[in-house]
């Protein structure tokens, strides 16, 4: 159940980043190609290229003192390459959201790295997690997402690219190993038709631990191809420490 309740953070986190899309009110500033101050709002500031009163090119945006953008943008919208940073309290916890790379429109679209981490008021880390891959409107289409929480099992990875996919459950010490031995917590993948699930848990009779049994042979035999996946999210899961 922990794990059910830190994984709906996603959530949160696509409601949060779709929230921040830059409107831009009548801005102070005539049209020009040098660098400029532009009052948005009253919170609400940016310094950087202008174009027919509006940001175009690179400058950085900030929503008062928890928000910002550094980077690119086109037509008064965040567009080409940059950096967002979101810090927020929310029912005591403190959420930072990072996320480096493409936009267009407003929008997380291309490749890019997102993080997210949780901090409880007494500085424990409830919650790491980091994104990386190509991303469409504020979401994670193709790539990897590690999560490290404060729940049993405590790490979750996933891949996913076209109709191949990837979930694990369980510890982040020696995860090929841990693939080949069925040491897993619970995992499943997915590539086509192909729709294999696995636990660490014995089946209950004897059918199903023949099946059990045979989705471990059927892991073991696809090892080299999940090799680079399972490498990725060992070494992803070092970014995401509960500090």
């Amino acid at each position: 159940m922990k794990k059910i309740a830190a994984l709906s953070l996603s959530l949160a986190l696509s409601a949060s980043l779709t929230a921040t899309s830059l409107v831009l009110a009548s801005p102070s500033a005539e049209a020009a190609s040098s660098k400029e101050w532009i009052h948005i709002s009253e919170r609400t500031t940016y310094y950087g290229d202008v174009e027919n009163g509006q940001p175009d090119g690179r400058g950085t945006i900030n929503w008062g003192d928890g928000k910002q953008y550094s980077g690119d943008f086109k037509n008064g919208k965040r567009s080409g390459n940059g950096k967002y940073i979101n810090q927020y309290i929310k029912e005591g916890e403190q959420h930072k959201v990072v996320y480096s790379g493409s936009w267009s429109g407003d929008k997380m679209e291309g490749t890019g790295t997102l993080t997210h981490k949780v901090t409880l008021a007494d500085g424990t880390v409830r919650w790491n997690q980091i994104q990386t891959g190509t991303f469409k409107n504020n979401q994670l289409q193709s790539g990897y997402d590690v999560i490290h929480a404060l729940a049993d099992p405590d790490y979750s990875f996933s891949y996913k690219n076209g109709t191949e996919s990837l979930t694990i459950l369980g510890s982040n010490v020696n995860i090929l190993e841990s693939w080949k031995t069925g040491r897993m917590f619970s995992a499943q993948y997915k590539n086509g038709s192909v729709n294999k699930e696995y636990s660490f848990f014995p089946g209950d009779t004897k059918a199903e631990q023949r099946k059990h049994e045979a989705v471990l042979k059927y892991f073991q035999s696809i090892q080299s191809k999940v090799t680079p996946h399972l490498q990725q999210f060992q070494k992803m899961s070092k970014q995401v420490p509960l500090k």
